[in-house]
């Protein structure tokens, strides 16, 4: 071997094992000056990717890429399951990247790294919705049967269910508090057995037309969701926050839309009531009187004190409500006092204590929708909605 011969095959060495082999337009594996730091390589992967409707189709970020490129040259497998209404395990022949020259692995890694992103691309759904948990439960279960018991598994999609045991369509679902849904899941025995695996969630949260946007808390709301829901059925869970933007794939198999809380600022003045729950701006952190976001609910608040502060004789009547968790006793004092936080902002925003009465009534309102199941196991959903603060407003 000549010498120039030896001084390329030192820096492919060197790009190989000390730099991070990284996915670029057009598909090409290259290098740049401040690569994504990859680690050392799992013992296998598999990439969950969302390739279905209102959520952005899923590629492989510089990060991935290398992550990917790392095992492949490891040896190691990288599985791949869709994460349809019915996920499936999808076959990837990659290529041996041992023996040879050091040139020639390189270029088998790039090859297995191009052909991994191209079946991400063609990626299409065989049925209706989005079933993130599940496609879950089945890549632990590919994992296991290919002797992979610690991989790594990579959830590409927003992380919307809209079928299965976490379907963020039901109402409050999106609000939920994320303690409460794994115990959900748990108590419905529908919790995936993930032990032994890191889980990674990559661009959880973010959509693509028809379905409507999340703003930042909700997206931090979903995130918390599945991680909790992760580490409770055995993972490590890992937050990869990677922006993801532009269309879903190209198909016909339809996708429920997620209904997100509205953000207009309400209108005092009707005699509807005026009602704040666990998912809108004005929520608490739980078994606590303190805002979750406070400023949010400042903002929410201000109209309705501003109401108020034009005309003193004008007067609102707030109801503090809870789901049925606990004694009954303990849900009203705990509702009454979450009314009272409220009356306390609206002061603080403009309004006299003498125009506002409070009181609560904890889960015993009419407007109460049930929230526990047949088994009596709670439902995070409709407790969400449950938890609220009902304002009645009325002129002098």
């Amino acid at each position: 071997m000549g010498r120039a011969e030896r001084r390329a095959g030192t820096r492919l060495r060197s790009l190989l094992t000390g730099l991070p082999v990284l996915l670029a337009a057009g598909f090409l594996v290259t290098s740049c000056s401040s690569p994504p730091k990859c680690g050392n390589p799992p013992q296998g992967m598999v990439l969950i990717v969302g390739a279905h409707r209102n959520a952005p189709a899923p590629s492989l970020s510089q990060r991935l890429a290398c992550q990917v490129a790392g095992v492949i040259r490891a040896g190691k497998p990288v599985l791949l399951v869709v994460a349809s209404g019915q996920p499936q395990l999808r076959p990837l022949s990659l290529p041996d990247v041992n023996g040879g020259t050091l040139a020639g692995q390189g270029s088998r890694v790039q090859a297995g790294v191009q052909h991994i992103q191209a079946a991400i691309t063609a990626a299409r759904p065989d049925s209706p919705g989005a079933d993130d948990l599940a496609a879950l439960a089945v890549a632990a279960d590919a994992a296991r049967s290919a002797g992979l018991p610690h991989a790594e598994l990579v959830l590409l999609d927003s992380g919307l269910d809209d079928r299965g045991a976490l379907d963020f369509t039901v109402p409050g679902m999106l609000g939920a508090t994320p303690s409460e849904v794994a115990k959900q899941l748990k108590a419905s025995s529908n919790l995936p057995s993930l032990d032994g695996f890191t889980v990674l969630l990559v661009s959880t949260g973010y959509t693509a037309p028809p379905q409507t946007p999340l703003p930042p808390q909700w997206r931090s709301k979903v995130t918390r969701i599945w991680a909790t829901v992760l580490m409770s059925a055995g993972a490590r869970a890992e937050i990869v926050p990677q922006p993801a933007q532009g269309a879903s794939v190209n198909t016909t198999q339809p996708v429920k839309l997620v209904p997100v809380p509205a953000t207009t600022p309400v209108t005092p003045g009707t005699p509807t009531p005026i009602v704040f729950t666990g998912a809108s701006p004005v929520r608490f952190e739980p078994d606590s009187t303190a805002f979750a976001d406070p400023a949010a609910a400042a903002q929410a608040l201000k109209p309705i004190a501003r109401w108020l502060a034009a005309d003193p004789s004008r007067h609102a009547w707030l109801v503090g409500t809870t789901a049925d968790v606990g004694p009954m006793a303990g849900q009203r004092v705990l509702s009454k006092l979450r009314a009272d936080r409220v009356r306390d902002e609206l002061v603080a925003l403009g309004a006299s204590p003498a125009q506002i009465s409070t009181t609560g009534v904890g889960s015993n309102f009419p407007q109460f929708t049930p929230d526990r199941d047949s088994s009596g196991t709670l439902l995070a959903g409709p407790a969400t909605l449950n938890r609220s603060v009902r304002i009645t407003l009325r002129d002098s």
